[in-house]
């Protein structure tokens, strides 16, 4: 959404501040933040090696979720060790995918300045390395 209309755009064109629906299948084009969710997972694998889906929330949901975790573990006599992925997280990465659900999400960085073009723009950098067999043909 720009301007307060809907539009199909090409995620190379898209800018900081827009609104961007996410549904099922969806490779996240830019990195942002959750402002509605419906059951939204998103798969970050290839981002950060981890192979669970990780939930997407509203930031003021996620917090509120982190408090009342933190009131029940206070409560308890024995605390329990949650797992990173218990909280909902609010980050949504370019170079993930939506794995389920739907949501719309606002965009913080975009192209070579997003998490997925800072990888693509040091990958272009890197010099291809000489090997032993390259060095002994020149």
């Amino acid at each position: 959404m720009r301007n307060g209309k809907i539009e199909v755009i090409h995620h190379n064109f898209l800018h900081v501040g827009d609104i961007i629906y996410v549904e099922y299948g969806m490779a996240i084009p830019v990195d942002g933040i959750c402002l509605q969710a419906v059951q939204l997972m998103a798969d970050e694998a290839a981002m950060t090696g981890e192979s669970d889906e990780v939930k997407k929330e509203p930031y003021a949901k996620c917090l509120s979720i982190q408090r009342e975790k933190e009131m029940d573990v206070n409560k308890t006599t024995t605390v329990k060790m949650s797992r990173a992925h218990d909280l909902p997280s609010p980050i949504m990465m370019s170079g993930s995918s939506i794995s389920g659900g739907e949501g719309k999400m606002v965009s913080i960085m975009v192209g070579d300045s997003s998490s997925i073009g800072l990888i693509l723009k040091i990958t272009r950098k890197a010099a291809p390395e000489i090997t032993p067999l390259q060095h002994k043909l020149e």
